[in-house]
This record gives structure tokens, C-alpha cells and sequence, in this order.
């Protein structure tokens, strides 16, 4: 453990110290951190994110952040993108994946520089070359200048000011109604509006308190998907759209079927959602619970989660879109949507849906996986049109990821109504 320990130190002090320092905020951490594997343990001692000194065990004075894994646990981090998010999701109820801290916000406000060390030492236990086993990113092909064709404008909804865009198509064919991610906003679709234009009429919504919309009375955000529904209808209503097709990830993917159920679209599309998210514990609670905590800087705190949901095959300038998407977000407004998500199950009238529904699935997405989808796709049990879509080597952020893919299938959905 000693020698790995200092092959670390090498790294992080060496080829990996900028993006250690800046992205993953090692230069705001002063303390340590001790990884433990198979109750074998080994401390970095660092200062403002240099690594100062390694030890074989567990510091005098007890550890600071770290994190106590079995063999199988860390056995599992190439199958897990060698994402730490991603292994404590598989294994946080096994008693053989343990954080170690006492403090929480302190644990939760450098949780992704614990993660990005215990990335490192997953090559390193391994003895193979640092990222070696991750495909390098497709440059993206420069866009040509000239306009946008993309308009935005506020509606008063229900007393607030709600911020929606358009490609301004025509609507003789259909209307798309598009929903973004948990904490986003509506730029999440601009690929596919102008990819649609003069094709599809689509508006996107900034839903209250995301992007440019106003919050709830008192800065309140919605917490239920009930309310989200409803707030989703009467936006549709004041956009005089009739027969709408709602489309929406992630959070939005589950919400769609709601829209499904009580609101008789003309069809939905799901993507990276599942039709129950509902995820009652004191760990749930808890990390909900501390994105609204005032030590908490949600726009690094969420960074590694992120990225560890964004596929292989995502082009890097996507990538970076997504990863300032982590930037733009407000503590409340993602304890709010978590919550939303946490609480929602529609699965036992999934047999209500009877509009055609297109599920669209990121395969490289280890939040919500293909499993999860094809749940869902059987609980359709009275949906005669429906198709069930994997699009492999794009992940959770997938109207991002790829906008192409994703609307050659509703562009199939729509010829099929």
C-alpha cells in the first residue's frame, strides 16, 4: 500500500496536479485522505492540493476523508467507467463500501476530490497506464456563422414569468414540447431545434426557477412531480398547443408519463427516465438534504456525479457543455427536482398509457440504465405504438450527447402517428 501510495503522489504532484488542483478543487483542500482495500490502509497528507507526505495506515489523529473498500468494490471501477459515483450507487448498501468522515459537508464539499484520487488508484492497483482504457473524444467540427434559428420569449403562467424558446417551425406536422434534466434549463435542446427547423415546431421550457424563468412566490421551487405536471399543462395551454407531444430526460423522462396518464398528449418521449425513481432512505434524504447546506457550493459538488453519467462516445465540446450545465446550478432548485425525482413512482398505471410512447436509451448511462427502460417498456402493457430505442456509447445527458440519433427516432415516431 505504501508503494501505491507514493506512485499517487507522483501523479497528483506530477501529470495530473492541473486538472487535480483545478477542476476537482485540490487547491482549496488542506488535510488528507486514506483509501483502505481489504483493511490494508494508506494516507495522502497534502496542502492546498500538493500531496506533502504518504503513509502506510491510518493517521495519528484519526482519518480526515476517505474511504473503506473491499477487493470486489474496487474490482469494479473499470466496469463502472472508474467513476466513484457510479460505485457507490452499485454497492452503498454493502457493507463492504464505507465513507469515512465525521463530517458531512466537509466529506460532500470535496467528495469529488476523494473520487478523483480513488480513480487514480484504481489504474494504479491495477499497475496500468493512467487512462488507458478510455477512448479519446471526437473533436467536434466547427459550426458555421450566421443566425440562430432559435427565439425566445416569457409567458405569465400562473403569475410568473415563464422563459420558453422555439425554431419557430411550422406546426402543420406536430409540436414538440421539450422538458430538460434535473437543475437544467432549455439549452439542453438547441441541437435538436435547429436540427428540426422548418420541420417540427418545438418550444422548449425553462420550468419555474430553472434558467430564465421566475421562481414559485417566496423563490419556492416545485418539489412533487403532480405540481411539475400541472405546471407543464397550463404552460402548454397558454402556448394554444393542442395534441402536444412531450418529450423529456432524465428527471423529465418519468414525468413524461405522467403527462401520459393525465393529460392525454398525442405521444411522449422518454429519455433516460423511468416510470419509478422513488428512493425513501436516510442516505437519500440526507445527500438531498445537503445540496441546500450553506457550505455547499453545488457547482462542485455535482461535477463528478456528472461526468460520470456522460457516455464514451460524447464529442468533447458536448462534454463541455454539459460539465458548465454543473455551473449554472442553484443548490434549492436541485434539492427541489431531487426530491421530485426521489418521490416519484407512476409504474402502477403504466397500463393507463395508451398514446404512443418512444423510450430512448443511453446505454452508457449508470444512473438510469437499460434495465430500468425496459421495465418500463413492459409496463406499457395498453400502448399499441410503442418503441424502445439504445443508442450504445452515449450516457444520461443524451439530447446533448447525441441530437442526431435522437431525433431520427422521433422523427420515426412522428411518421408512425
Amino acid at each position: 500500500m505504501l508503494k501505491r501510495m507514493k506512485k499517487l503522489q507522483e501523479y497528483l504532484n506530477g501529470p495530473e496536479s492541473k486538472e487535480f488542483l483545478e477542476y476537482y478543487s485540490g487547491k482549496h483542500f488542506n488535510g488528507s485522505i486514506t483509501l483502505i482495500e481489504e483493511r490494508e490502509p494508506g494516507t495522502l497528507h497534502f496542502e492546498k492540493g500538493h500531496v506533502t507526505k504518504v503513509e502506510a495506515g491510518i493517521p495519528q489523529a484519526g482519518v480526515d476523508l476517505g474511504v473503506d473498500y473491499s477487493k470486489r468494490v474496487w474490482d469494479a471501477f473499470p466496469k463502472a467507467h472508474r467513476s466513484t459515483p457510479a460505485i457507490y450507487a452499485s454497492f452503498s448498501t454493502s457493507p463492504d463500501c464505507n465513507i469515512l468522515g465525521d463530517d458531512p459537508i466537509r466529506n460532500r464539499q470535496f467528495n469529488h476530490t476523494v473520487a478523483h484520487v480513488c480513480r487514480l488508484y484504481s489504474y494504479v492497483r491495477e499497475d496500468k497506464a493512467l487512462w488507458s482504457d478510455i477512448q479519446k473524444r471526437d473533436a467536434e467540427v466547427p459550426a458555421s456563422n450566421g443566425p440562430v434559428t432559435i427565439k425566445g420569449f416569457y409567458l405569465r403562467v400562473n403569475g410568473i414569468k415563464v422563459y420558453v424558446e422555439t425554431n419557430d417551425a411550422p406546426d402543420d406536422k406536430a409540436t414538440i414540447i421539450c422538458l430538460h434534466t434535473a437543475g437544467r434549463d432549455n439549452r439542453q435542446y438547441h441541437d435538436m431545434m435547429e436540427l428540426f427547423a422548418g420541420k417540427y415546431k418545438m418550444y422548449t421550457l425553462d420550468m419555474p426557477a430553472h434558467g430564465k424563468s421566475w421562481p414559485l412566490p417566496g423563490n419556492n421551487v416545485i418539489m412533487d412531480y403532480k405540481t411539475y405536471g400541472k405546471w407543464i399543462f397550463d404552460i402548454t395551454k397558454a402556448l394554444n398547443v393542442e395534441n402536444p407531444i412531450y418529450i423529456g430526460c432524465s428527471m423529465a423522462g418519468g414525468i413524461v408519463y405522467h403527462m401520459a396518464q393525465e393529460y392525454n398528449p398525442r405521444a411522449v418521449v422518454c429519455m433516460q427516465g423511468n416510470d419509478n425513481t422513488l428512493r425513501k432512505s436516510p442516505v437519500a434524504e440526507e445527500w438531498v438534504a445537503m445540496l441546500t447546506h450553506p457550505g455547499n457550493n453545488v457547482a462542485v459538488t455535482q461535477r463528478e456525479l456528472s461526468d460520470s453519467m456522460i457516455g464514451t462516445k460524447t464529442r468533447q465540446s458536448r462534454v463541455d457543455f454539459i460539465r458548465w450545465g454543473v455551473e449554472c446550478e442553484s443548490g434549492l432548485v436541485k434539492c427541489g427536482d431531487y426530491t421530485e425525482t426521489n418521490n416519484l413512482n407512476v409504474s402502477d398505471k403504466m397500463d393507463e398509457v395508451t398514446c404512443p410512447v418512444l423510450i430512448i436509451e443511453g446505454t452508457d448511462d449508470l444512473t438510469y440504465s437499460a434495465e430500468m427502460a425496459e421495465g418500463s417498456f413492459k409496463r406499457l402493457t395498453n400502448c399499441k405504438n410503442k418503441k424502445l430505442k439504445k443508442i450504445d456509447g452515449y450516457g444520461h445527458f443524451i439530447i446533448v450527447e447525441n441530437p442526431e440519433k435522437v431525433c431520427e427516432y422521433i422523427d420515426e415516431l412522428i411518421q408512425s402517428l
